[in-house]
C-alpha cells in the first residue's frame, strides 16, 4: 500500500478520537442516542480543527446498525464504505469548485429520493461560504422543507459570509482552535504509533507553529520526519519551519537589550542568510517576550535571559511594535525591511523614559509636596475662598454635531433652479442602477433612501432618510467624490454634493424661507411698475397714459 500522509492516516474515525471539540462531539452523541437529530448543521471554525472529520463520523453514527452510545462501530459494511468514500448515501461536496446554482438544484432534485442502503441521506457541503447568491437561495428552499431522510452538514471557515436565513435554519457549532497541550499529546501518540523517536520540546514547538490546527501540526511533523530520517529533533523542526532556536533568539535579543544596533543588525542578516522567514521571526519574538513576562511573574527566570531586568511596561510596548509590524508585513513586498525597522523601534522603546508610576512610584519628596498642596487646598475650601466655576461655553464641536452645514445648504438654495432639479430627480434611479451594476456596495447602501431636493449650477442638495448617511456624505471625501463624479452624466454639470437629513430638512427649509421673506417682499416691490404702485395708492380712478 502506498504511503499516506499523517493527517490522512490518523484522521479520527470515532468521536473519542477527536482532539478537543468536546462540546461538539458530546452534543452530537446525545442527539443520536436520544433520536433528536436535526435536519441541518453548521460547523464553523479555523482550518484543521476537525469539521469535516466530525461530519463523516456523525454520518457513520447516524447510519450504523451497531452504534453504541452514539459511537459508530467502524466495522460494518456501511461504516467501511463511508470511511473510504464509496457510500452512495453520504455525499461530500466541495462548494469551492461546485458553487453554482445548477449544482444545488441537482441536490434539490435528488434529495427527495429515499436512501438506497442507509437510514439517512447525509450531504456534507465543505467551504459552503463559497456558494453564489443563487445557490444559497436554491439551498434555502431545501432547508425550509427537507425530507425526513435527509440531513445537511455545512462546513465553513468563514461563517460571516453565509446568509442569516441559512444560519437560522441550522444548528450551529463553533469549533475552537486547539490548545498547544492537546496538539502535543496527539503528536506524541502519532510518533509512538509510527515508531519514531522524538524530542518532546520539538513536538511542543511544532504544536505552537501550527497555531491551533491539528492538520497543520501533522503536516509539519510529516515534513520533519522526512527531513530527519525518522527522528524528530528541535533543530530539524526549526530548520523546516524557518524559525529560530531559543538560545539563538535569546542571544539576538541581548544585543537589543544592550542597545547594540550594529550587532543586532548583523545577527538579523545572518539569520536571513540562513533562510529564516522574517514573518516567522516576528512571531517568535512575540512569543519570546510573552514568555519573559510570564516567567518574571512566576519567578522561574534566569539571569542569562534577555530583558529579565526590563520593566513590564516597556515589554508591553515592544509587543505592540511587533504586532504593528505583523500587520504591515502582510501587505508589504519587502518584509525584511519591516523587521529591520522593528529592531530600531525596540531599541527606541528601551531608550524612552518611563512615567514615574511605572518606574517604581513617586519619591518621598514628591509625596510630601503633594500632601502640602492638598492641605493648602483644603484650607481654601474651608475658608470659602474656592473659585466659582464659570458656566462652560457651548463648544463649536457641540454645535457641529448635527452633521450638516446650514451655510452650505443656504448657498445651494440661494442659487437653486427648477430645471436642474427636474433633470436630477428624473435621472436619480439611473444613478442607483449604475452604482448597483458596478458593484459599489457601500455607495449603493449610502444613497439607497435618498432624493435630490435642490440643485444649482454649482451644488446639489440631497436629502437622506438616515442621519448617519447624511453626515457620512458630508464628511467622507472619498464617498462624496464618487457620487459627484456620477452626477454630471445626468445634468451635464460638475457640481458639489451637500447632504441634509430628512429629520432636519423641513425645519431648515422653513428657517430659510422665514429669514429671506423680507428680502423677497422688498425685491417684489422693487420689480413692481409705477402704475401698479399708483393704483394701490389711489384705486381705480387712476388712468395710465404711455
Amino acid at each position: 500500500m502506498e504511503y499516506q500522509a499523517l493527517y490522512r492516516a490518523f484522521r479520527p474515525q470515532k468521536f473519542s478520537d477527536v482532539v478537543g471539540q468536546h462540546h461538539v462531539t458530546k452534543t452530537l452523541q446525545n442527539a443520536i442516542t436520544r433520536n433528536k437529530e436535526s435536519h441541518a448543521y453548521l460547523f464553523s471554525g479555523p482550518r484543521g480543527t476537525g469539521k469535516t472529520s466530525i461530519a463523516k463520523i456523525f454520518a457513520k453514527a447516524l447510519n450504523c446498525q451497531f452504534e453504541t452510545d452514539g459511537e459508530p462501530c467502524n466495522e460494518c459494511e456501511l461504516c467501511v464504505s463511508i470511511t473510504d468514500g464509496s457510500a452512495n448515501d453520504v455525499i461530500e461536496i466541495d462548494a469551492a469548485s461546485n458553487n453554482g446554482v445548477d449544482e444545488i438544484r441537482n441536490i434539490r432534485d435528488k434529495v427527495k429520493y429515499a436512501p438506497a442502503e442507509a437510514e439517512f441521506k447525509v450531504y456534507i457541503i465543505d467551504e459552503v461560504h463559497m456558494l453564489t447568491t443563487g445557490a444559497f437561495n436554491a439551498l434555502l428552499k431545501t432547508l425550509e422543507e427537507p425530507p425526513a431522510h435527509a440531513i445537511f452538514i455545512l462546513a465553513t471557515t468563514e461563517p460571516h459570509k453565509i446568509p442569516a436565513t441559512i444560519i437560522s435554519r441550522t444548528q450551529r457549532f463553533d469549533f475552537k482552535s486547539l490548545d498547544i497541550e492537546e496538539i502535543t499529546e496527539r503528536l506524541e501518540f502519532v510518533a509512538q504509533q509510527e515508531n519514531t523517536a522524538y524530542d518532546k520540546e520539538a513536538l511542543s514547538y511544532i504544536a505552537r507553529i501550527a497555531e491551533g490546527g491539528m492538520r497543520d501540526a501533522l503536516s509539519i511533523m510529516d515534513q520533519v520526519i522526512a527531513f530527519s530520517s525518522d527522528e524528530i529533533t528541535m533543530q530539524d523542526a526549526v530548520m523546516i519551519t524557518g524559525g529560530i532556536e531559543r538560545d539563538e533568539l535569546n542571544e539576538w535579543m541581548k544585543f537589543i537589550e544592550q542597545k547594540d544596533s550594529e550587532a543586532a543588525f548583523k545577527k538579523f542578516h545572518q539569520l536571513i542568510d540562513e533562510g529564516k522567514d522574517p514573518t516567522r521571526l516576528v512571531h517568535e519574538l512575540v512569543y519570546f517576550i510573552r514568555d519573559i513576562i510570564l516567567m518574571k511573574h512566576s519567578g522561574e527566570i534566569s539571569e542569562e535571559t534577555a530583558f529579565v531586568h526590563v520593566e513590564d511596561e516597556l515589554l508591553y510596548k515592544m509587543i505592540d511594535v511587533l504586532n504593528d509590524a505583523m500587520v504591515s508585513m502582510r501587505f508589504s513586498v519587502s518584509v525584511s525591511v519591516h523587521l529591520e525597522i522593528v529592531i530600531v523601534k525596540m531599541i527606541r522603546v528601551l531608550d524612552a523614559p518611563l512615567p514615574a508610576a511605572a518606574a517604581g512610584g513617586a519619591s518621598s519628596e514628591e509625596i510630601a509636596e503633594l500632601k502640602a498642596q492638598l492641605k493648602h487646598l483644603e484650607q481654601k475650601i474651608a475658608s470659602g475662598a474656592a473659585a466659582v466655576k464659570e458656566k462652560p461655553k457651548r463648544s463649536s464641536s457641540a454645535r457641529s454635531r448635527q452633521g450638516f452645514s446650514v451655510e452650505k445648504i443656504e448657498r445651494v438654495l440661494n442659487s437653486a433652479n427648477k430645471e436642474d432639479l427636474v433633470k436630477l430627480k428624473d435621472g436619480w434611479p439611473g444613478v442607483y442602477q449604475y452604482i448597483e451594476e458596478k458593484g459599489l456596495q457601500s455607495l449603493r447602501a449610502l444613497i439607497k433612501d435618498s432624493v435630490p431636493v435642490a440643485a444649482s449650477d454649482t451644488h446639489v442638495l440631497i436629502k437622506f432618510d438616515n442621519d448617519v448617511h447624511s453626515e457620512l456624505i458630508n464628511q467622507n471625501a472619498e464617498k462624496k467624490e464618487e457620487l459627484e463624479n456620477l452626477i454630471p452624466t445626468i445634468i451635464g454639470k460638475k457640481v458639489q454634493v451637500v447632504g441634509v437629513p430628512d429629520s432636519s430638512w423641513q425645519q431648515v427649509r422653513q428657517n430659510y424661507i422665514d429669514s429671506h421673506r423680507n428680502d423677497i417682499q422688498q425685491k417684489q416691490q422693487q420689480e413692481e411698475k409705477p402704475s401698479d404702485i399708483a393704483r394701490k395708492m389711489f384705486g381705480d380712478i387712476v388712468e395710465v397714459n404711455d
